[in-house]
C-alpha cells in the first residue's frame, strides 16, 4: 500500500492498476484517496463506478470540488454567464442561448482575465453529485474551488464527523441558500481557508465559519474579512441585512416568523468568541497600489477591528500579513506568544517590539528599499527585538551588497538566511568573498539562500487589472495601451506585485548573475558549485545554499561534498505558511 502511496502521479497509478489484477483493488483505493470532481462531464463518467463499487465510500480523505449547478439566471452571475450547456445524469447536453450581454463577460475572456465556466450540472445531476459526495463519510479535507457554491452548502458541510480542513476559493457564494439551523461553530475542522470570493454578496454567511470551536489555522483575504465578523458592530435586529435570521430569535421560538427564502443564519446580537486554539493566522490585504481605490471605507474603520482581532489569540505563534497594509498598531500585549512573523515593512515596528521573541521574520514588501530595510534593522534592534532571531528573509527590489553589511552588523546570531532581489545581481567577486566577509562572522549560520526572482506573467494593467484581482478575478498579463485591453506577450515591469507572485517565483529557475555565462548548464554548476567551495574554510556549519531559484546545494557536514538538489513548494493544499520549512527539496 505504501508503495502505491509513493506514486506522486494518478495517471501513473491507473497505468499499474491496469497492469495487474492483483493490484486493482489496492491501487483503486489510494486512487479514491483524493477525489476531484471539477469537470462535470469527467463526473458522469465516473459516478457509474461509484455506485457499483460502495466499499469504496469509505476510501477518500480528500474532495475537491469545482462543478457549478445552473441557475434561473445564469447571465446575472458573472463566473457562469459564459457558460454554454447543461450537463443532464445521462450525459446530455442542453445548449443554453447567448444573452445580449455576453459581450461585456466575451471581452475579458478574450484578454485572459476570466476563466468561463463553460459546462452546468443540471438540477437533477447536482442532487446526485452532493449525494454521492455525502457518502464520503470518512472525509477530511474539503475544497471548493472555482465555482457558485451550492444553495444546500451550509448544511452540506455538515455531512463529514471527520472534516479536518475546509478551503473555498475563487468561489461565488451561494445565489439562494437554504435556511438551516446547523451553525459552524460545531464544525470539527481545524483548518480554514476562504479565498477570492466571487460576486457582489454580502460575505457575513461565510464569514461565521471562523466561529468553528476547534480551528487552529485560519486564512482569509480581502474578499471575506473573517475579522470583521467578531469585531465588528453588532447589527441592531432592525437593519439586519435582507435574508439574514438570527439565531436568538429560532432558539427562543420564533422560527414560524422565518421566510424561508432567508439564507444562512447568523447571530447578530453580540460580537461571538473565536476558537482559544488558533496559532496561525494567514491574511491577504490587497496591494499598495489597489489600497485606496479598492478600500472603500475608512482605514481606521478596517484596520482597528483587525488589531482588536488580533489581541483575542495570546496562543498565536504565526502571523502572515500578504502585500500591504498602511500601519498596524499592535498594543505590547498582544500576541505574546508569536515566533514566526511574515509582514510588509510598515509594520514591522509595531509586530517586532515588546515582550515578543520572534524567531522568524520575513519582510515581504515588493516596493521596499535597502534605506527602508536599514531603518527597519536599526529599530528592531532597539526594541530588542533581534536577540531572538534565528531565520531572516527579506526582498529588495535591486540588488545592493549594502545588505550583506547591515544584516551582517545588526542579525549577528542567525542561522537561516534569505534575500531574494528583483533586479540587478551581486558580482562574482562578491559572491567569492561572502563566506569570508559576511557569513564567516555569523557563527550559527547553517543556511543561505541568495537569488533571483523573476514573477511570471508580471501584469502591468493598472487599475483596470487591480480592480479585477481585487474583487478576485485571476487574470493573466494584459496592457492597457490607447484605451484598449490587448494581451501582453511577456512578463512586465511593475512596482507593485501580489505577495503570492514572488512565493511562486521562488521554486521556478531564473537567470543569475553569479554565475558564468558557461555554454550550458553544466558549465552553470559548476561555476555555482566552485563559488560555494571557496566559502567552506571560513563557514564550517554551512549545511545549505541557494543562489538560483529552482535549487539549492546542500552538504551533510563540513568534510561533504555540495549536492544540487530541486526546490518544491511544500506538499499540502494549504498556502505554505511561514514555520512551516523554508522549502522542501527532491
Amino acid at each position: 500500500m505504501n508503495v502505491f502511496e509513493e506514486l506522486g502521479s494518478p495517471n501513473d497509478l491507473a497505468a499499474v492498476v491496469r497492469t495487474n489484477k492483483r493490484f486493482q483493488s489496492l491501487g483503486q483505493r489510494v486512487l479514491y484517496n483524493h477525489v476531484i470532481w471539477t469537470d462535470v462531464r469527467k463526473f458522469v463518467e465516473n459516478y457509474p463506478f461509484l455506485q457499483a463499487n460502495p466499499s469504496l465510500h469509505t476510501v477518500p480523505r480528500s474532495l475537491t470540488l469545482g462543478i457549478s449547478e445552473v441557475c434561473p439566471h445564469n447571465e446575472r452571475i458573472e463566473q457562469i454567464n459564459r457558460a454554454r450547456g447543461i450537463i443532464h445524469p445521462n450525459g446530455d447536453i442542453q445548449n443554453i442561448p447567448r444573452s445580449s450581454r455576453a459581450h461585456e463577460a466575451r471581452v475579458l475572456e478574450e484578454i485572459g482575465i476570466i476563466s468561463p465556466i463553460e459546462l452546468l450540472a443540471s438540477e437533477d445531476l447536482t442532487q446526485i453529485l452532493y449525494t454521492q459526495a455525502a457518502a464520503f463519510t470518512n472525509l477530511r479535507e474539503l475544497n471548493f474551488m472555482g465555482m457558485v457554491l451550492p444553495n444546500a452548502f451550509y448544511s452540506f458541510v455538515h455531512s463529514f464527523p471527520t472534516l479536518d480542513k475546509l478551503t473555498i476559493e475563487d468561489c461565488t457564494p451561494p445565489i439562494r441558500p437554504v435556511p438551516t439551523l446547523l451553525h459552524p461553530k460545531n464544525l470539527s475542522i481545524t483548518e480554514l481557508t476562504i479565498l477570492g470570493l466571487r460576486g457582489r454578496r454580502d460575505p457575513r454567511e461565510l464569514r461565521s465559519f471562523g466561529e468553528a470551536h476547534q480551528l487552529r489555522v485560519i486564512r482569509f483575504d480581502w474578499t471575506c474579512y473573517i475579522y470583521k465578523h467578531f469585531c465588528d458592530p453588532p447589527t441592531p435586529p432592525n437593519i439586519w441585512p435582507q435574508g439574514f435570521v438570527n439565531v436568538a430569535h429560532l432558539q427562543a421560538g420564533h422560527a414560524q416568523h422565518i421566510n424561508h427564502n432567508h439564507q444562512a443564519i447568523i447571530p447578530a446580537h453580540e460580537n461571538p468568541t473565536p476558537s482559544p486554539h488558533i496559532h496561525t493566522i494567514d491574511v491577504k490585504f490587497p496591494t499598495q497600489k489597489s489600497w485606496q481605490s479598492y478600500v472603500p471605507e475608512p482605514h481606521d474603520q478596517l484596520l482597528n477591528p483587525f488589531v482588536e482581532f488580533l489581541t483575542k489569540f495570546p496562543r498565536v505563534t504565526n502571523l502572515r500579513i500578504r502585500n500591504f497594509l498602511p500601519c498596524l498598531r499592535l498594543p505590547a500585549s498582544a500576541l505574546p506568544n508569536l515566533a514566526c512573523y511574515h509582514g510588509p515593512l510598515t509594520t514591522i515596528r509595531s509586530v517586532v517590539s515588546g515582550q515578543r521573541r520572534i524567531k522568524r521574520l520575513d519582510i515581504r514588501d515588493t516596493s521596499a528599499s535597502l534605506v527602508a530595510l536599514e531603518k527597519a534593522f536599526r529599530e528592531i534592534e532597539v526594541s530588542g527585538g533581534g536577540a531572538a532571531l534565528e531565520s531572516l528573509s527579506v526582498l529588495l527590489g535591486w540588488w545592493d551588497d549594502e545588505i550583506l553589511y547591515a544584516i551582517r552588523y545588526h542579525f549577528r546570531g542567525l542561522s537561516h538566511l534569505e534575500i531574494m532581489y528583483r533586479e540587478g545581481d551581486p558580482s562574482e567577486e562578491t559572491v567569492l568573498g561572502m563566506g569570508a566577509h559576511f557569513f564567516g562572522e555569523m557563527p550559527n549560520l547553517s543556511s543561505v539562500h541568495i537569488f533571483r526572482v523573476i514573477p511570471p506573467g508580471v501584469d502591468n494593467a493598472g487599475s483596470i487589472a487591480d480592480r479585477l484581482s481585487a474583487r478576485g478575478y485571476p487574470h493573466h498579463s494584459i496592457q492597457l495601451v490607447l484605451g484598449e485591453l490587448i494581451g501582453a506577450q511577456g512578463p512586465v515591469e511593475r512596482p507593485d506585485l501580489d505577495d503570492a507572485v514572488f512565493e511562486e517565483a521562488k521554486y521556478v529557475a531564473g537567470s543569475s548573475g553569479a554565475s558564468s555565462s558557461g555554454d550550458g548548464e553544466e558549465s552553470e554548476e559548476t561555476t555555482l558549485r566552485e563559488l560555494i567551495n571557496a566559502w567552506n574554510r571560513y563557514c564550517p556549519s554551512l549545511r545549505e545554499v541557494q543562489l538560483k531559484a529552482g535549487y539549492v546545494w546542500r552538504r551533510a557536514g563540513a568534510e561533504d561534498v555540495w549536492t544540487q538538489r530541486k526546490t518544491v513548494p511544500s506538499r499540502g493544499a494549504g498556502p505554505r505558511l511561514l514555520g512551516e520549512g523554508w522549502f522542501d527539496t527532491v
